[in-house]
């Protein structure tokens, strides 16, 4: 490889928010009369993908689209609640990878579902917008993920080919996404545990951003 470059997805890898945002449908389950299981597999399914995904999926779950504004704002309401009281948390050894991964001059993109505003509203309240080369939202490209074309634009927006870049993901959509680009694939769980087709696909499932720092200084230290 000619470059050091990594691309991180947000929720659930730099930020621990998923945990979070799946305890705010619960709750919404339970104080509406839905199933939790199948409230649960709606927001797995909707994991990592664009807001236009999730209308549909959430629309065909729980009713009409009516229905979907209604729970979206008390999901935000919950969700809101939490992060007032407790902050934004960040994934365990966030700091030290990002901190390592600069020093080792790596380029570094993020590259989230989410809208591209509050993607840079959340980094600059974690204080960790400065380790970026590139932030990307979901609003940015046609396709989300499992489509490569977030990946795709911020691989080229940090002048990195496709095959120079590892991509740090937990969703299953996410890892596909990195793969249709052609690029290097990680997996650290969170809500979603690794599946046969996850082990097929990822290059390699970690426990979480310490053993990716590891993980990467031996890959460029074979080059």
């Amino acid at each position: 490889m000619d470059s050091k470059a990594v691309i991180f997805d947000m929720d659930g890898v730099i930020l621990d928010t998923e945990r979070i945002y799946n305890g705010a449908w619960d709750r919404f389950a339970v104080a509406n009369g839905f199933d939790r299981d199948m409230i649960r597999k709606m927001v797995l399914d909707c994991t990592g993908t664009k807001e236009e995904y999730t209308i549909r999926r959430v629309t065909e779950t729980i009713g009409s689209i009516m229905s979907y504004e209604e729970s979206i704002a008390i999901v935000r309401r919950y969700f809101a609640e939490e992060i007032s009281k407790n902050g934004l948390p960040k994934k365990m050894y966030v700091d030290e990878i990002l901190s390592a991964l600069k020093d080792s001059k790596a380029v570094l993109g993020l590259a989230s579902s989410t809208k591209e505003k509050i993607v840079r509203r959340e980094m600059d309240e974690v204080g960790l917008t400065g380790y970026f080369d590139v932030i990307l939202g979901g609003d940015n490209v046609k396709s989300g993920k499992p489509a490569p074309d977030i990946f795709l634009t911020c691989a080229g927006l940090m002048k990195c080919t496709p095959s120079e870049c590892f991509v740090v993901e937990d969703s299953y959509n996410g890892i596909r996404a990195a793969r249709n680009a052609g690029m290097h694939a990680i997996m650290v769980p969170d809500q979603m545990p690794p599946n046969e087709e996850m082990e097929s696909l990822a290059e390699v499932i970690l426990d979480d951003l310490k053993q990716v720092s590891a993980y990467l200084e031996s890959a460029w230290n074979q080059v």
